[in-house]
């Protein structure tokens, strides 16, 4: 009877496993197609690069593995003394169409490494792989520093002063009572003494005092940005009134030394010592160094692209890495007479501009031109010529199959004296050239061309006119007084984006022989408008705050078009021809003609700033994250 029983449950078990059998083989293709349908739902891949982007702050832990805090891309980290990096963002505030939080300061103390926000104050105990809030810091509050003295952890904040801990997190206190709300921009130590930038104030707090105290103030400092301490000596960074940008204490703030610059900007964003070598970075100017206790420097910048430097860390005599606005990480292994760009993997390049020019995607990072022709798979700079000009690019424009570049610096042998230049890119050199260099184009900020005529817009110089064959000369359109953000031409009208700079949003402008007239019509939006272009015979315009319109017309009069928009805000806008797209802070969308209405491609939760089509696939550059790409069906 048992082994009858016994039987009937192996039969009963075989019965119950071969049902389950057929029941997953047959789940596992829907399984398998409700994958495949979410990646499409999703459908965009971020490419490899271009890398770069803004780094706030880079730290270097104990055991020698390098961080750097990003705006927008969060955290990223490298092993390999920076020669790759990798994101480690598990568990940090993430908001869709923003990005990252900005991390502004990073320290580790103990086994536990702190990563200070514009948000609140996290912490991981696994060397990055996962953060957490600090539960009892309070938040939300905007963190401009973070130091450890002994068993205590300082977090300066931007609205309510310094807070420190003495149980690793468990509980905080104000160090500041007594001055109520304080904003602090600089956190540092001299030793054991606390140091702190308020505004335009310096206060310090001893090892055996309880709270801040402010020090004595010879020079009237506007802001303070930047400490560094060596040996007795107490630097303090920022911007200085009447120029200079730099002051000297021998006594940890009683007294103070100015010491005069004159080939820095007037403001120093950061400070970094090692041993007796003092390193100072400026937003402009680059990186300067001095050996002899900051008396006198020299600018060190060969190589370095990107010369707004927000953050500096010295390793050791020769190591030093520094963080720009645009460009990423740089390093220099020979004490700053030479930089190399150290980024692979930083993905938290902000790319506002695509072109597309015959198998090549085009954009501008970090003080520098480069290109993927491969879809992106890898990113290469172009070369510019030989020359002593320092150049920005604000301006990409494509015509006939060519790229141009509007360029502004400054002129050759040292003349402080600013240039507007415009150059074409030869392909297969991959070089810049340059077409023409002149004064009356300093300002530029925007090109449209059309076969030999270029269109020049400048910041309140107006439009100007110049063809290739007509050497230097140049004509003004007319305009003067405004601030020309974009241009479009068809080539018969002309179109310009312009703003009076009196806090009354952006207008649109029509050349109408040698007069121009304003042609933004009621309802339109006068906030700042992102895009201006043709599609056929249909003028399309969109703004930040605004959306899409378009005109059919030629701009006399406009139609809202946001039906299908999750939100009003449209920042860039593409079209192969007969689709059209426009990339939001929320993702991309196409419009569908027949519907009359906007339909998202795929999901891609970022802010995007540009778009292009090549070869069946669209690509998207955001803010912070690079460039992603979809292949996209008719």
């Amino acid at each position: 009877m048992k082994q009858r029983i016994r039987n009937m449950l192996r039969w009963s078990l075989l019965v119950i496993w071969l049902a389950a059998v057929v029941l997953f083989v047959g789940f596992v293709p829907q399984l398998r197609a409700d994958e495949h349908a979410e990646s499409n739902e999703s459908g965009w891949v971020q490419t490899n690069g271009p890398y770069g982007g803004e780094i706030l702050t880079i730290y270097a832990a104990p055991k020698g593995v390098l961080f750097a805090g990003t705006e927008g891309g969060g955290i990223f980290r490298s092993t390999d003394r920076g020669n790759s990096w990798t994101p480690i963002n598990t568990g940090l505030l993430y908001e869709p169409g923003e990005g990252f939080t900005g991390v502004t300061a990073l320290v580790q103390k103990g086994g536990t490494l702190y990563a200070g926000t514009r948000d609140t104050l996290y912490a991981s105990t696994d060397g990055g792989n996962t953060w957490h809030r600090v539960p009892n810091f309070r938040k939300p509050e905007s963190i401009s520093g973070i130091v450890v003295i002994g068993d205590r952890i300082y977090v300066g904040t931007l609205n309510t002063g310094v807070w420190y801990s003495d149980d690793d997190g468990e509980s905080w206190l104000q160090v500041n009572d007594g001055f109520g709300p304080m904003s602090i921009h600089e956190l540092s130590r001299i030793g054991t003494t606390l140091v702190t930038g308020a505004g335009d104030r310096v206060f310090r707090k001893r090892d055996n005092e309880d709270e801040l105290t402010g020090v004595h103030d010879d020079f009237v400092l506007e802001q303070i940005d930047a400490f560094a301490a060596m040996e007795n000596l107490l630097y303090v960074g920022g911007s200085v009134r009447n120029g200079g940008g730099l002051i000297r204490s021998n006594d940890e703030g009683d007294s103070w030394t100015r010491i005069a610059v004159k080939e820095m900007t007037p403001t120093i964003t950061t400070l970094a010592v090692f041993g007796g070598t003092l390193y100072a970075g400026t937003p402009g100017s680059g990186v300067f160094r001095s050996d002899d206790k900051g008396n006198s420097w020299i600018a060190v910048n060969t190589g370095l692209t990107d010369r707004t430097v927000s953050t500096l860390l010295v390793v050791n005599e020769d190591t030093v890495f520094a963080g720009t606005s645009e460009g990423g990480v740089f390093r220099t292994m020979d004490g700053g007479n030479s930089w190399v760009e150290t980024n692979i993997g930083i993905t938290n390049a902000t790319v506002s501009e695509l072109e597309v020019v015959g198998d090549k995607i085009y954009t501008r990072v970090g003080g520098q031109i480069v290109y993927s022709a491969d879809g992106g798979e890898s990113w290469q700079p172009v070369r510019l010529p030989s020359m002593t000009i320092k150049y920005d690019f604000p301006s990409l424009s494509v015509s006939d199959g060519e790229l141009y570049v509007g360029a502004v610096g400054y002129a050759r042998r040292g003349q402080d004296e600013s240039v507007g230049s415009i150059f074409t890119v030869d392909a297969e050199n991959n070089t810049l050239v340059e077409l023409i260099t002149h004064r009356d184009l300093a300002r530029l900020q925007c090109i449209e061309v059309v076969g030999t005529t270029f269109y020049i817009g400048a910041l309140v110089d107006g439009v100007s006119e110049w063809k290739k064959d007509s050497g230097p000369w140049i004509i003004n359109l007319g305009l003067k007084g405004y601030y020309i953000n974009m241009l479009l031409t068809d080539g018969e009208r002309v179109y310009a984006n312009v703003n009076s700079g009196e806090g009354k949003g952006d207008e649109i402008y029509r050349l109408q022989g040698e007069q121009w007239e304003p042609i933004q019509a009621t309802g339109m939006t006068d906030d700042s408008m992102s895009d201006l272009r043709w599609v056929g015979s249909t003028l399309y315009a969109t703004f930040w705050n605004g959306g899409v319109f378009r005109s059919v017309n030629g701009g006399d009069s406009w139609t809202s078009i946001n039906d299908g928009l999750e939100e009003a805000y449209a920042a860039s806008m593409e079209t192969d021809g007969t689709e059209v797209y426009v990339g939001t802070f929320t993702g991309v969308f196409r419009w569908i003609a027949a519907k009359e209405q906007w339909e998202p491609i795929g999901s891609l939760r970022h802010q995007v700033l540009s778009l292009a089509v090549l070869d069946g696939f669209l690509y998207a550059g955001t803010a912070h994250s690079g460039v992603f790409k979809i292949r996209i069906e008719k």
